[in-house]
């Protein structure tokens, strides 16, 4: 049984609907980037209020899916290759009856690897006994007329197959606060490099994924020399793909007004975000993992539409950036005095 984006109805099989439901267990495929398989955590909570899964098994591009095994997120992320992904794209007569079982011990299959893949969900329902939900991953054309985010598209979907309300919210899915701090040992590296132990540490990072989606840097080191002038102890977060384009020079010249910090790794860099007390970024995954992590977060947007893609989080606020620095304190998320 399948549901291919949102044109193919989908039979449930409702026989003996009286007897004691058995566990369910559920596998989500994804294949996005790092920031859109932090929003599909999202989706997973809420399949989790709506279904009360005995399992929740995410295989996804991004490692971001093993931080979130390690903290309790999902029951287990096995990358794709582990798990057998690549065999999707092939003959059914090309698969190994190992992978064959490892997708057939699941009740539902959430896929989320391409909407528009019809070969893909038909393999899929071959194979598998499953309830199988080929979910469309990318914005309907009325998304941002509507102001509708992604995560409710994508739950729409499940709703519509399986009759019953999917609602993302914006929770904090890690603890916060002191609880937060205390959980991750990363806090004492941020004091590390800031110098000592710090009541307020806020992490700004000055990079994305696209140019076009960042402000220019002096606004970035305004507010940097604006928030240390009251207080916070501030670090830059500088990525691996920042250094590679642009050198040592990038590094320098924001080293000029607070430490640096390098992200080692995906996961340690995720810790390290949860462990600050303030987060700022752009439209890029990181700032999606500050504010699934309950830190307060304000995010900037250049050209994507946060109405659609903006970070979901208990405590975030977007800010639309230009060449004007704006005024901290009329941001209404923006690091108190």
């Amino acid at each position: 049984m399948a549901r291919n984006g949102a044109s193919e109805s989908v039979q449930i099989d409702t026989t003996d609907c009286h007897a004691e439901p058995r566990p369910l267990d559920v596998l989500v495929l994804h294949g996005g980037a790092l920031g859109d398989c932090v929003l599909t955590l999202h989706l997973i909570e809420a399949m989790r209020d709506a279904w009360s899964p005995s399992r929740i098994t995410l295989v996804a591009r991004s490692g971001i899916a093993q931080w979130a095994a390690v903290h309790g997120l999902v029951h287990q992320a096995p990358t794709p290759d582990e798990f057998g992904v690549p065999f999707l794209y092939r003959d059914l007569q090309d698969w190994p009856a190992d992978v064959r079982l490892r997708f057939q011990r699941f009740d539902r299959i959430i896929n989320l690897l391409g909407g528009s893949d019809v070969a893909m969900a038909e393999r899929l329902c071959s194979v598998c006994h499953a309830d199988v939900v080929n979910v469309n991953p990318k914005p309907f054309e009325a998304a941002g007329r509507d102001a509708i985010h992604i995560t409710q598209q994508w739950a729409d979907q499940l709703a519509k197959v399986f009759q019953s309300s999917v609602a993302p919210t914006s929770p904090a899915l890690i603890a916060r606060s002191a609880q937060r701090v205390q959980r991750y040992s990363s806090r004492k590296e941020l004091e590390l490099v800031v110098g000592g132990q710090a009541r307020r540490i806020v992490i700004v990072h000055p990079g994305s994924g696209g140019l076009d989606k960042c402000c220019p840097p002096e606004v970035l080191k305004q507010w940097m020399t604006t928030l240390c002038g009251r207080g916070w102890r501030g670090v830059w977060m500088i990525g691996p793909d920042e250094v590679e384009r642009f050198g040592d020079r990038y590094v320098d010249r924001w080293r000029a007004t607070a430490p640096v910090i390098f992200e080692p790794n995906l996961l340690a860099a995720a810790d390290l975000v949860c462990s600050a007390d303030h987060y700022i970024g752009h439209d890029a995954g990181m700032t999606h993992v500050a504010a699934l992590a309950g830190v307060p977060t304000t995010v900037w947007f250049g050209p994507t539409d946060p109405a659609v893609w903006r970070p979901l989080g208990p405590d975030c606020t977007v800010v639309q950036h230009s060449h004007e620095c704006p005024d901290i304190d009329a941001t209404s998320n923006a690091p108190p005095r």
